[in-house]
């Protein structure tokens, strides 16, 4: 079964992984996988090749946007760590706050500074976040929420690297946020997974 995942090791390079990091990046995943069966992380009717194909591969797709230079990333509803954790494996010189009120996946969280020493595990997101370079979100809420939830950090200017799938949803939530934001500087880049036929953007903003 796992060498479902050494069979994906040349898209996972190619989608910007180092290589130095990816047996990390398989052991979480594996530990991902064992954990899901009692916690239910993603999902319990999913097999192991459609967490790599369908979570971890399609965290990747937008990495080669990422920006590099963030110093202080927030990841909000972190559940399984996709992509909080993911990221901070691939980028372990910056820290990452994983923002998630679940307990049990706070504890889940927390065993995996195991692979990613640079998480912070924390709870409810805070209405001021104090020095955070980024915020990073998949599959948690709508455009217009998120920014609602950080109005303050929003308007100092504060960046949003937002992983979303139909662009049809992503004009929707865009509409929304406009009637409450009237400025938005909001970029969606399509991105195109080597695996599956599916519908997937990323949102950046700021």
């Amino acid at each position: 079964m796992f060498s479902y995942f050494e069979k994906r090791i040349p898209i996972i390079k190619e989608l910007g992984f180092q290589s130095e990091a990816i047996p990390t990046l398989q052991n979480f995943v594996e530990f991902l996988w064992e954990a899901n069966d009692h916690l239910n992380l993603v999902s319990r009717k999913m097999t192991f090749e459609e967490l790599i194909d369908n979570h971890v591969i399609d965290c990747l797709l937008p990495l080669k946007h990422f920006p590099v230079e963030s110093k202080l990333v927030a990841d909000f509803g972190s559940g399984g760590g996709l992509p909080g954790v993911v990221y901070a494996i691939r980028f372990p010189n910056t820290p990452f706050r994983l923002y998630e009120k679940s307990r049990l996946k706070q504890d889940f969280l927390k065993q995996c500074q195991q692979f990613a020493p640079n998480i912070t595990v924390l709870g409810e997101i805070p209405p001021q976040l104090g020095q955070i370079d980024l915020i990073v979100s998949r599959a948690f809420k709508p455009i217009d929420v998120i920014l609602d939830m950080t109005r303050s950090y929003y308007d100092k200017g504060g960046k949003y690297f937002l992983l979303k799938a139909r662009k049809e949803k992503i004009d929707e939530e865009s509409a929304l946020a406009k009637k409450k934001f009237k400025v938005l500087k909001a970029e969606v880049l399509a991105l195109s997974s080597p695996v599956l036929e599916v519908e997937r953007h990323v949102v950046l903003i700021n």
